[in-house]
């Protein structure tokens, strides 16, 4: 009974003890000004400290933070034998025994390939211990409503018209625009009649996500991580119980077809989509492209304290500035750096070195479709493509830095990091990349004849070999922080094409992307100034900037050098031009000087400001431009921000932001002279451009 008592004691404190001095998480550092941008990646940054990242249990904080109080695992075993000692009668000493006897190496390997009593899987059998590890939960929920005004810059080749039918088409607008230029505008549907043309150049939603980031301590070395999304990006409102999608037939012999996502006229329930009574979960296929979970990592962590760590399974990857391998860890975050990988870190006189294998694409599985439980596997080994990073950085730890500051000493930290990637082969152009059907009948068939089995897999020699070198430097004195990312990626590819082999269509790499960081801090670190910059070479045999119009057409076959760099898509900028219609930072390069101010900053987390930013961006290579111009455009972003102090951690708590943001476009973005079909020409015949205007507000929870 003593027994049992204790052990639901502890059962009852372990929450409580979650947050355990050995297990927390390193506060991730502060950002400037905009909560939860910015930053090194945290557990995705490969040379972080381990020892800071598995704080030693005795650490004391400097910083003042409202953290749980620190405390030691407790052992049953240990508790068993303080309270008991020598009341113990011979049969608990024997029970004692018993539990302190260690399994064979044989049975411990049995345990491992066999299932194991208690697991769970046989309802027979019970399994009721006590517990061993120790869990903790981080992670964000946040709310993100947008206002997007004139997106599309104007950009409309002309007012419309009627096609050979007779049927109105809309005035014609070009990728990345097209994107953002509302469905309904241009189109004869609107007023009392419905039958005007509707004029309308505003786009307005809101989304939410809620991440979670369980870990499971399994002792002070071993841990299992994960990282899940709930409502991952969903549009508020987009999963109606109005909306029913499903595979519909249509047509007959050659011209039948399925829709796969044909959407029903009306559900069960609701008649109109006007009387929609409730909103449901967002099912893949059914009202939604995804579901309302999303995992996307999981992995774990081995720390041997004298080699070093090992790390295996889908985890984040982050380094430097992030312009090539970005954790997308900050509230406002959407893209993500993730790799299947296995990684060794370790660390020698103050050098880190890691190294690690990712298994970037393993292209032609086989999967059987009528057994979805068992088991895939790669059918192909050339298809693979295989990557390997190596990696050197000298990083002062955070103690360290807080140290040599607080004497008066700058700190100098430098990295290296390496990538290779190779493919021999590829099955791209196999139409299903699940492998052979091996029960699907030859004779069966769907769509007017087409054979139900997956067809023979098609190869073609791909031959590529990419190197990616890239060197992070910061450099830190006082109140001042400057740091810089600079990678090139250089190779070749031997063939471009998915279905045939076409020495021609081969591919040279050589590009160069550059970033810049400079912020100092004054009245106390409440004033903050900012100067940063970025290159991202450009490509003069290319048309546009954005990756979403493809991106390898070439104006000259006799050039095959591609040299177009575009950064991580999470390496934000500014609000409109490049976060939004561009996607990301590709082919331009830019500078962003800023200003920001705390009324409230305190040691405890609370924080309350204002920001403001000028980016001006132009062309790296004039002629890739759209209208053959160097300057793109200009935009102004200012933000107001709040953060409380709730939370164990000092970045725990509610946060609050408030964005505006205005771009004017510039000639970069224009027509060229005498294009066809535009209308409304200013003075030197090119297209009137209008100008882009948002409001954002975030709200969000972190813990």
């Amino acid at each position: 009974m003593r027994r049992f008592l204790l052990a639901s004691i502890v059962a009852l404190c372990a929450p409580l003890a979650a947050p355990l001095g050995a297990w927390a998480q390193p506060a991730a550092q502060e950002g400037e000004g905009e909560p939860g941008e910015g930053g090194e990646g945290g557990e995705s940054d490969p040379e972080e400290d381990p020892d800071a990242d598995w704080a030693d249990e005795d650490a004391e904080e400097d910083e003042p933070s409202l953290r749980a109080p620190e405390m030691e695992n407790l052992q049953l075993r240990d508790l068993d034998d303080e309270d008991e000692g020598d009341d113990e009668d011979e049969g608990d000493e024997g029970d004692d025994a018993d539990d302190d006897e260690l399994p064979s190496p044989a049975e411990a390997q049995a345990r491992l390939e066999e299932i194991e009593e208690g697991d769970g899987t046989d309802p027979t059998v019970a399994r009721w211990t006590s517990p061993q590890t120790v869990f903790d939960l981080h992670g964000y929920m946040r709310f993100r409503g947008e206002f997007q005004d004139n997106f599309f810059l104007d950009r409309v080749v002309n007012e419309g018209g009627t096609d050979s039918m007779g049927r109105y088409v809309p005035g014609q607008v070009a990728l990345p625009f097209a994107l953002f230029r509302p469905a309904e505008d241009g189109v004869e549907a609107c007023g009392d009649s419905g039958s005007e043309v509707c004029d309308q150049n505003a786009n307005a939603f809101a989304n939410m996500r809620l991440r979670l980031e369980p870990t499971i301590h399994l002792s002070d070395d071993v841990r299992v991580r994960m990282q899940l999304d709930v409502f991952d990006n969903m549009v508020l409102g987009s999963t109606p119980n109005s909306l029913g999608v499903g595979p519909a037939s249509f047509g007959t012999g050659a011209d039948h077809f399925i829709d796969p996502y044909y959407r029903y006229e009306r559900t069960s329930m609701v008649p109109v989509d006007t009387a929609t009574t409730t909103l449901l979960p967002p099912q893949q296929g059914v009202n939604s492209l995804q579901d309302s979970i999303v995992a996307r990592r999981a992995w774990a962590e081995v720390r041997n304290r004298t080699l070093g760590e090992l790390r295996f399974g889908r985890m984040g990857s982050h380094w430097g500035l992030g312009i090539l391998a970005n954790g997308g860890s900050g509230l406002d975050s959407d893209y993500q750096t993730d790799v299947d990988r296995v990684m060794l870190i370790t660390r020698l006189a103050g050098i880190y070195l890691f190294g690690a294998w990712d298994f970037a694409s393993e292209g032609l599985l086989y999967q059987e479709p009528a057994d979805l439980g068992g088991l895939p596997f790669d059918r192909s080994r050339l298809d693979d493509t295989d990557q390997f990073v190596l990696g050197a950085a000298y990083r002062a730890t955070e103690e360290e830095t807080r140290e040599a500051l607080q004497r008066g000493d700058a700190v100098f930290n430098i990295g290296a990091y390496f990538v290779y990637r190779s493919q021999t082969l590829s099955s791209a152009g196999t139409t299903n990349p699940f492998g052979l059907c091996v029960i699907c009948g030859a004779g069966e068939s769907i769509d007017g004849g087409a054979n139900r089995q997956f067809g023979e897999a098609s190869f073609v020699r791909r031959g590529a070999d990419i190197f990616v070198p890239d060197i992070w430097v910061q450099f830190l004195y006082e109140k001042l922080r400057l740091e810089l990312e600079a990678v090139m990626v250089l190779g070749e590819i031997d063939n471009l094409g998915n279905t045939t082999f076409d020495s021609g269509n081969n591919a040279n790499l050589l590009q160069l992307g550059i970033a810049f960081e400079g912020e100092y801090r004054l009245l106390n670190d409440q004033l903050g100034i900012y100067f940063n910059a970025g290159y991202a070479s450009g490509d003069a045999d290319q048309e546009g900037l954005s990756a979403i119009e493809g991106g390898l057409a070439r104006q000259r076959s006799d050039d095959r050098t591609y040299s177009t760099f575009s950064f991580h898509p999470n390496y934000r900028i500014d609000l409109i031009f490049w976060r939004n219609i561009m996607r990301q930072v590709s082919g331009a390069y830019y500078f962003r000087p800023g200003l920001s101010y705390d009324f409230i900053r305190n040691s405890f987390g609370q924080l309350l400001g204002a920001r403001a930013d000028v980016v001006w961006s132009r062309a790296s290579q004039p002629i890739q431009s759209y209208g053959n111009a160097d300057d793109l455009g200009v935009e102004i972003d200012v933000s107001l921000y709040y953060r409380s102090e709730d939370g164990p951690d000092l970045l725990d708590g509610f946060y609050a932001q408030a964005q505006w943001g205005i771009f004017f476009p510039l000639d970069g973005l224009n027509y060229l002279p005498g294009t066809p079909g535009i209308v409304d020409t200013n003075m030197d015949g090119r297209a009137e451009l209008g100008n882009a205007m948002t409001f954002r507000l975030l709200l969000g929870v972190q813990y």
